[in-house]
């Protein structure tokens, strides 16, 4: 041990947002802290792997491989904590709090659940569901501190969890925020990911960037797109290109095909140079169910791209007072109309997200992510499961 304070961070779920957190947020904590990363190993390992070697951590991996990934984490979780005194544990999410809740009842270390999703009521319905809300209202309830990516996603506790106070002294809300410079500049090598994608420069682009799943809503740009061909603005030459990964990818090949949208719609796996994917995009579309606060809305803020974006939970928190477009949460005529307005537009829509760049840079600063956070983990080392007041 170097002397540095030592933070565990439990992840079930090493993917999409919780990874870009874990990227942005432990890359700009002050050197006082060494983190260690326990999780799960997923399809994304090798980007994992790359993300924490990138800001100094330590990357622990394990398998479900016999007992399921559930109780393979709780058994890891239970030898790290005997292996090595830690100062503060973060779970990221709710299975990861649960199993932090299992493991740590005897070292009792101040455990910090950090909430990145809502609680889907499909998985909280008939015997088994009502076990699994029975275990998630008592890990919240029994988190020393909860610490929600947003606002939107407390309120959402609050109304679901029984005794759950959002102003309650050890609860609290920190905007998560991204490397905005990053996607502030122009990359060297503009246009190679519209290559590899195989859409010229004429054509324009719209972006879908994220998890394949139902949450996601990338069903709904199908159909939005399949409506955009019965009016006059299916004329115009756009592509849909959506880049990512996950068990729906097959689900919506498949809607793809039963559309007859082959020619407009392109899959494409996760690409780790997501600069260069936002500065080769004309838009981003967000049709989600709800978020918790997603990242990708500020990523294409701060890259000055137009953002199309569903009004749901969390979403709408993020592109409040932006310039975004946006359109109710399920409705694919509505996101077939934002879209129409864009492949109509004559510059001057671009022109008003180029122009909020500096604004989006300086609300996404993940530097003040990470000083709150950093606040938030002192605090509970000196007050022992007391949330500090003064940075609430």
């Amino acid at each position: 041990m170097d002397g540095r304070k030592q933070l565990l961070c439990v992840v079930r779920w090493p993917v999409g947002g919780i990874r870009s957190y874990m990227r942005y947020v432990y890359g700009c904590l002050s050197d006082a802290w060494q983190v260690t990363v326990l999780a799960v190993e997923t399809q994304e390992r090798d980007a994992l792997t790359a993300d924490v070697q990138q800001f100094g951590g330590e990357l622990v991996l394990c398998r479900g491989e016999r007992w399921g990934d559930v109780a393979a984490l709780t058994a890891a979780v239970w030898r790290q904590l005997r292996s090595r005194r830690y100062d503060v544990i973060q779970s990221q999410g709710f299975t990861s709090a649960s199993v932090v809740t299992a493991a740590n009842w005897l070292p009792a270390v101040p455990h910090v659940l950090t909430v990145h999703g809502v609680l889907e009521e499909r998985y909280l319905t008939g015997w088994k569901g009502r076990i699994r809300r029975a275990v998630a209202n008592r890990t919240i309830m029994g988190a020393d501190v909860v610490y929600g990516v947003g606002h939107d996603i407390l309120g959402h506790l609050a109304e679901q969890v029984p005794g759950f106070d959002p102003d309650a002294p050890r609860v609290t809300a920190i905007p998560t925020g991204i490397a905005a410079d990053m996607y502030s500049s122009t990359p060297q090598n503009r246009g190679g990911f519209r290559r590899r994608a195989g859409v010229d420069e004429d054509t324009f682009l719209f972006g879908f960037l994220g998890r394949f799943m139902p949450q996601k809503g990338m069903d709904l740009l199908i159909d939005a797109v399949a409506e955009l061909q019965k009016t006059s603005a299916g004329n115009a030459a756009f592509r849909v290109v959506a880049v990512g990964s996950g068990d729906y990818e097959r689900v919506y090949r498949k809607q793809v095909q039963e559309h007859g949208l082959q020619d407009y719609v392109v899959f494409m796996p996760f690409q780790p140079g997501m600069t260069e994917v936002y500065h080769d995009l004309d838009a981003v579309i967000m049709p989600s169910r709800w978020e918790a606060l997603p990242l990708v809305a500020a990523e294409a803020l701060c890259a000055g791209v137009p953002l199309v974006a569903s009004d749901c939970i969390g979403l709408r928190e993020a592109v409040a007072a932006t310039p975004a477009l946006t359109f109710p949460a399920g409705d694919a005529a509505a996101l077939a109309a934002c879209m129409a307005r864009l492949l109509a537009d004559d510059g001057q829509i671009r022109a008003g997200f180029v122009r909020f760049q500096p604004q989006a840079a300086q609300r996404f600063d993940v530097r003040e992510t990470a000083r709150r956070a950093e606040a938030l983990f002192d605090g509970m080392i000196r007050n022992r499961h007391r949330l500090p007041q003064h940075d609430r």
